[in-house]
């Protein structure tokens, strides 16, 4: 597992390593806003997932993806708390709990999801992300997967120690220190 910065120290994304070798994937972050901007991609998603409406279910996966983007850049530039993206993920979870559990949509309508934990105020890592094909994460193996990542990736985080931003970032340069 590595670390990559997104925006500055508060948005950060994993980059998981390939399956089978040693080197590690581009960040979660880059590859699902790659796959999510690509036409050929979406378009055999919607037809394995039974979409009707193909190219409706694509152009509003390409205008989700670009929505996201956007948005985040925004709030960062503003300097606007990620909060205003990522909400709590159960909605159960009742103030501030160690290493709670986001998603991340541009609005109500948005099919896409980016999956993070919130390490501390404003400082957020993103594990991974699906296309939000059904209500619950539970009736979908997608969101399944998703849910067992970032579940996987906070128990990581628990076992080191990782309790706001500055052991974040002490567990962060220990991982860097490992792949060198």
């Amino acid at each position: 597992m590595k670390i990559v910065d997104i925006f500055a120290k508060k948005l950060c994304s994993i980059a998981y390593k390939k399956v089978g070798s040693e080197e590690y994937d581009i960040c979660e972050y880059d590859r699902l806003l790659d796959l999510w901007t690509d036409v050929s991609y979406l378009h055999q998603y919607a037809i394995a997932n039974k979409v009707k409406n193909i190219d409706k279910f694509v152009k509003a996966r390409l205008r989700d993806a670009e929505k996201i983007e956007d948005f985040l850049e925004e709030l960062t530039q503003e300097n606007t708390p990620l909060d205003s993206y990522f909400h709590q993920l159960d909605n159960n979870e009742t103030g501030f709990k160690l290493l709670s559990l986001r998603k991340g949509k541009a609005s109500k309508q948005d099919g896409l999801r980016l999956y993070a934990i919130k390490i501390d105020d404003d400082c957020f890592l993103i594990t991974g992300g699906a296309i939000k094909m059904s209500l619950k994460n539970d009736d979908h193996k997608d969101t399944q997967k998703e849910m067992e990542k970032i579940a996987e990736v906070k128990s990581i985080l628990q076992d080191n120690d990782v309790i706001d931003s500055e052991s974040f970032y002490e567990f962060r340069t220990e991982l860097e220190d490992d792949n060198k």
